[in-house]
């Protein structure tokens, strides 16, 4: 949820809100309540899938090669399995 404060007062899903007083907006409200002059003190958050490591990805596209390694192999002897993989 996002919150959102007016310089006039409003009334937003039965409720009464003073002038510049920040209150929570459903995230799907944010864009026509500031075209209606709101200002939004606090973004919507997000769900952000975590970006994926450099060993992760080599991890997964030694998974796709086939490829047979160890847990404690690093990046480079990842990226020598894999190179060496793709030359065969």
């Amino acid at each position: 949820m996002a919150k959102i404060s007016f310089g006039k007062t409003v009334k937003y899903q039965g409720s009464i809100y003073p002038p510049n007083t920040v209150f929570e907006v459903s995230d799907s409200d944010v864009a026509d309540l500031k075209k209606a002059g709101g200002w939004v003190k606090e973004e919507p958050k997000t769900e952000v899938e975590p970006k994926k490591s450099e060993l992760d990805l080599l991890r997964d596209e030694a998974d796709e090669l086939g490829i047979e390694y160890k847990s404690n192999w690093g990046v480079k002897k990842l990226t020598e399995a894999i190179a060496e993989a793709k030359a065969q």
